[in-house]
């Protein structure tokens, strides 16, 4: 088990991420089963720069987009640590934040959308958007246990 773990993370680590080289890691695993215990998300997203990689990319999502590189938003977020809130098209209400892995260490910006149904005000989307965070925080043993396969 351990040596086709590790070398299932090699082989996503040591070619350039794709699509369908990131379908079916646990980062993606932890975005879906996000997403079903909250209903209030509309949208959530990994922004991560993989080991052995150059660029913060999508690693995990439930809009696609895996692979594509971080905007110039989320990179302000990885380099400030500043939570950044905004409205979208729609009306929901977009949060970005670090994420964490359980030792404290920076593996990312998790974005997450909520509905403006439940998301009313900018202060109760970071308090949800910090909820999901910690959650998924205290799932994420390393920045590397994200790309760990789960098949």
């Amino acid at each position: 088990m351990l040596r086709t773990t590790f070398f299932s993370f090699f082989a996503i680590c040591a070619v350039p991420a794709s699509a369908q080289s990131l379908q079916h890691i646990n980062a993606q695993r932890l975005v879906d089963v996000t997403l079903l215990k909250h209903p209030e998300l509309t949208v959530m997203a990994l922004h991560v720069t993989p080991p052995m990689g150059a660029n913060n990319i999508i690693i995990a999502s439930n809009i696609g987009r895996i692979g594509k590189p971080a905007d110039a938003d989320d990179m302000s977020v990885l380099k400030t640590g500043k939570p950044r809130i905004e409205a979208t098209k729609t009306g929901d209400l977009s949060v970005e934040l670090l994420m964490y892995d359980v030792a404290g260490n920076i593996v990312g910006v998790l974005g997450s959308t909520f509905s403006a149904k439940i998301a009313t005000d900018k202060t109760l989307a970071l308090q949800m958007g910090e909820t999901v965070r910690d959650e998924l925080r205290g799932q994420t043993l390393s920045l590397e246990s994200l790309f760990e396969s789960t098949l």
